[in-house]
């Protein structure tokens, strides 16, 4: 991979506190029964979403997108909607999840080309991380894969939140 910094594996609920969340980047997130946090950064197989950001609220409002779908509160992230389908109930998975983040400093104004230089690297650097884990596994985390893991039909949205 190029030289791109991965933050090491942070505990979903303390996402929050990773460093540089700000910024645009690409995100990370395994499914695992096994206790990583702190661990170096690896294309591990237990990665089951690799996504980018280079929105002006940066990684940690991504992750809060991601975070609200899975809770079933709005249903405003796309592989996370999928990833509901696998795992409907939120309690049960919410331990398991974890996350590492490769955040691109810039400031994501559109009228500064250096900041437009790092937005697209960052686009660039989302698929250069599906291809090392596909290299790696011989496919896609499997909610990047549209076609083995669609969307869930059985969910709907009302006023008051998601329903089943």
């Amino acid at each position: 991979m190029e030289n791109y910094r991965n933050t090491n594996w942070v505990k979903w609920e303390n996402r929050n506190k990773i460093e540089n969340i700000k910024y645009p980047g690409i995100y990370s997130i395994a499914v695992t029964d096994e206790n990583i946090e702190g661990r170096q950064f690896e294309m591990i197989n237990e990665i089951e979403y690799i996504g980018m950001t280079n929105s002006n609220g940066g990684l940690r409002s991504r992750l809060s997108q991601f975070d609200s779908t899975i809770k079933r509160i709005r249903l405003n992230h796309g592989g996370a909607h999928r990833f509901i389908g696998k795992y409907w109930n939120y309690e049960e998975v919410k331990d398991k999840l974890y996350v590492s983040i490769c955040p691109f400093e810039c400031g994501n104004n559109k009228s500064n080309t250096d900041d437009l230089i790092a937005m697209g690297e960052v686009a660039k650097a989302e698929y250069i991380f599906w291809i090392d884990y596909i290299k790696k596994h011989g496919r896609y985390p499997i909610f990047n894969d549209k076609n083995s893991s669609p969307k869930p039909n059985f969910i709907s949205v009302s006023k008051e939140g998601i329903l089943k």
